[in-house]
C-alpha cells in the first residue's frame, strides 16, 4: 500500500532545525513519486524562509500569516492527495515513518493514525532529554485506539480533515480538539508505535514554562466549553496530572486560610504530602539515576505551577471573549 501522501509542515523562525527536518523527509523509505512536501511559513524573520527557498522544487513552499490551525485549514483546501501526514519543524522523521503510519488505513474505519515521538539520539540539554523521556513513557502506555494525538506525528484522510477543520480560535490544544471531534463523528484514530519521529523539546526552563503556561491558558476554552467529559484526563494527559493541579490549588487555599488561623496549616501540609507521593510514583518509574530524580521533580513542579497560573487566566479570558 503506497498511496499518494502530502507531508505538511508549518514553520516560523526555526532556522536551527529546519534543514534536519526537511532532509529527513527527503530521505524517506517511500516511493519518491508518491509523496510531496508542503511547507507553510508564517513569515519567519530569522532566515528560515530563505533556507527553505534553497530546496527549490523539492518542496512546495507557501507563506501565510497566522497560527498553525489556520495554516492547516489552508493546506487541507489545496492538498490533492488522499492522505496528509503532519509533522513539526522541530522534528526529524525516521526513514520508515510514512511506510509505517499509512498501514492502519487499510481499515476503512480508520480516519487518522498517530505515531510515537522519541528523543533524538543527541539532545542539546539534559532538560530536553527529561521532557522527551516523560512524554515517550506516556506514548508507551497508549492503547491501540486513541481519542486524540499531537499533530507532530499524525496522518489524516485529507477529505475528512477538510470537512472537520482545525479550530482557528485555539492557539494550542487544537490537535486535542480535532481528535475528539474526529473520533466522535467520523471514525477511529489508531496508534502506530512503529511510525517514529524524533522531537527536539524545549531546551530551557523559561521556554518550557512558557510552553506549559500557554497550553494551560487554552484549557478552559477547549475543555470547559467544548469537551468537559475529557477534563479528567485521557491517553496523553494522565489523571494523576489533573489531581496534581487540584492539589496545588488546595495547598494555596490552605495557606491563605492559615494566614487567618494557624490551625488550618495542617491541611496544606497534608495535601503537600499527597502531592509529593504523586510525584514520587512517576519519578521512581522514570528515573535511571539519582541525578534524574532531581530533574524530574523540578520538571513536574515547574509544569504544575505553569498550569496552575495559566488555567485561571484562561478562564478570565474565556469570559472576556
Amino acid at each position: 500500500m503506497n498511496p499518494n501522501i502530502t507531508v505538511l509542515i508549518t514553520v516560523r523562525n526555526s532556522k536551527d532545525i529546519i534543514r534536519k527536518c526537511i532532509d529527513s523527509i527527503l530521505k524517506l523509505n517511500y516511493p519518491k513519486n508518491r509523496y510531496k512536501i508542503l511547507v507553510i511559513d508564517a513569515f519567519s524573520t530569522d532566515g528560515t524562509f530563505e533556507i527553505l527557498q534553497n530546496y527549490g522544487n523539492k518542496i512546495v513552499l507557501k507563506r501565510l500569516e497566522g497560527k498553525p490551525p489556520k495554516a492547516y485549514n489552508y493546506a487541507l483546501n489545496i492538498i490533492k492527495t488522499e492522505f496528509t501526514a503532519i509533522t513539526n519543524a522541530d522534528c526529524i522523521v525516521d526513514k520508515n515513518w510514512l511506510k509505517e503510519i499509512i498501514k492502519p488505513f487499510e481499515d476503512k474505519q480508520v480516519m487518522a493514525v498517530a505515531g510515537i515521538a522519541k528523543n533524538p539520539i543527541k539532545t542539546t540539554s539534559k532538560l530536553q532529554s527529561i521532557i522527551g523521556r516523560e512524554l515517550e513513557d506516556r506514548y508507551n502506555h497508549f492503547p491501540r485506539e486513541i481519542t486524540r494525538a499531537p499533530e507532530m506525528n499524525l496522518c489524516l484522510r485529507t477529505s475528512i480533515a477538510r470537512k472537520l477543520k482545525f479550530d482557528e480560535k485555539l492557539d494550542v490544544s487544537y490537535d486535542a480538539d480535532f481528535g475528539y471531534r474526529l473520533t466522535s463523528k467520523y471514525g477511529k484514530i489508531i496508534y502506530q508505535s512503529l511510525a517514529i519521529i524524533y522531537h527536539y523539546h524545549r531546551a530551557s526552563w523559561k521556554g518550557f514554562f512558557k510552553q506549559q503556561f500557554t497550553y494551560a491558558k487554552f484549557v478552559p476554552r477547549n475543555y470547559l466549553k467544548k469537551h468537559l467529559t475529557k477534563i479528567k484526563g485521557d491517553e496523553i494527559s494522565k489523571t494523576s496530572f489533573v489531581l496534581q493541579i487540584l492539589f496545588i490549588y488546595l495547598i494555596f487555599l490552605g495557606l491563605l486560610s492559615a494566614m487567618f488561623n494557624l490551625s488550618f496549616l495542617y491541611f496544606p501540609i497534608t495535601i503537600f504530602s499527597f502531592l509529593l507521593i504523586s510525584y514520587l510514583i512517576d519519578i521512581i518509574k522514570l528515573s535511571r539515576s539519582i541525578d534524574d530524580i532531581f530533574w524530574f521533580l523540578i520538571l513536574f513542579i515547574v509544569r504544575n505551577i505553569a498550569w496552575s497560573i495559566g488555567i485561571p487566566i484562561g478562564v478570565i479570558n474565556m469570559f472576556k471573549n
